[in-house]
């Protein structure tokens, strides 16, 4: 069995709580499927399709690095089209493009393949949205900032056991 992985960092629970209530907000007014508070993430490198068993493996890629981050501010709201609709930082900070290279670098020297395009710090709120919704952005400006106190690093990933109630599965990084 395949899954599909990827190394990110999650939200302290307050600060998912008030993304999956922006979400759900997002999801009223613009249709699609909201993300759950517990899959709420910032994709840090997509690794793909992957066999099931090999999630021991790359979770090790995790051992040595700190499990958890600071704070990040996410005051922007935008959409990849498609209806895809997700809530990031205005300006990213230095220290998660450089874990991002270190997760990066690991996966390289372990021979894994991942996607390589750059880094855009993004947490997914919103999926199948109506593709007119753009024009209701400026609607949910109070919503912004979310304010994360910390984030921990983890690895996810979705598969056969995947729901619309929990999409993701999570390995937290040792620590």
């Amino acid at each position: 069995m395949q899954a599909r992985f990827f190394l990110a960092l999650r939200p302290d629970a307050r600060a998912a709580a008030e993304l999956a209530r922006l979400a759900a907000r997002l999801a009223a007014a613009l249709g699609g499927r909201p993300l759950s508070a517990q899959d709420v993430h910032l994709t840090l490198v997509f690794v793909g399709a992957r066999p099931v068993d090999e999630a021991t493996s790359l979770r090790s890629l995790l051992d040595g690095i700190a499990p958890h981050w600071p704070g990040l501010p996410l005051t922007r709201l935008g959409s990849f089209g498609r209806g895809l609709w997700w809530v990031g930082p205005a300006d990213t900070p230095a220290w998660p493009v450089l874990l991002a290279d270190q997760l990066r670098q690991r996966l390289r020297e372990a021979g894994i393949g991942f996607d390589e395009r750059a880094l855009h710090l993004h947490a997914t709120l919103l999926r199948g949205a109506r593709p007119d919704a753009k024009s209701a952005l400026a609607a949910f400006a109070d919503d912004l900032p979310i304010v994360a106190e910390h984030w921990s690093l983890a690895l996810g990933w979705s598969g056969a056991n995947s729901t619309p109630q929990r999409r993701y599965r999570w390995f937290e990084a040792p620590g």
